[in-house]
């Protein structure tokens, strides 16, 4: 490999902490996706229990006018519609309000092999930094070069509270 001819994207590990945030970032975007779905069924069904709600009353209504009309003839099938309906809107409603109260997913932590392939890659650049003369990389200009700083300490510090998140948790377990 000549290394006189690296790109800034080959030499530097921003580019990599940049796909591991995308990775992140792509599992929060399914985790919001999964709860706004539930929310969006959750209020759907509400709202088709709201409706059955409305045309219940409305066949009960109706039954109770026509059984005072012609007493107990057509009853019987007034009253089986109305009760499949408030059936039906009672079940629609408990499990609504079941979706809507079960307790929310856990925000998603970067992932064992993200976090494997971060720390290989700082070696690998490490490496690299080491091999190369100075003279033969790129220069970034400061603000790049305090952005990946940051992105690193950041990096740093995640990995230190997440492993002793772990050990807090190992130690609850005994």
């Amino acid at each position: 490999m000549d290394y006189h001819m690296l790109s800034p994207r080959q030499t530097s590990t921003a580019g990599f902490v940049g796909g591991l945030l995308q990775s992140w970032a792509s599992d929060l975007k399914a985790w919001t996706a999964g709860i706004a779905v539930r929310y969006a069924i959750a209020v759907i069904l509400l709202l088709a229990t709201a409706a059955g709600l409305i045309a219940t009353i409305g066949v009960g209504f109706a039954a109770l006018f026509h059984w005072i009309a012609t007493v107990y003839e057509p009853n019987t099938a007034y009253a089986a519609i109305a009760g499949l309906l408030l059936g039906l809107s009672l079940v629609g409603a408990f499990i609504a309000v079941w979706l809507l109260k079960r307790s929310l997913p856990p925000v998603p932590r970067p992932r064992r092999d993200q976090t494997r392939a971060a720390r290989r890659s700082l070696a690998n650049d490490a490496i690299l930094m080491a091999s190369v003369p100075r003279k033969a990389l790129l220069k970034a200009d400061p603000a790049t070069e305090i952005m990946i700083g940051l992105a690193a300490a950041c990096l740093v510090g995640w990995l230190v509270s997440s492993r002793l998140g772990q050990s807090r948790a190992r130690d609850k377990a005994k």
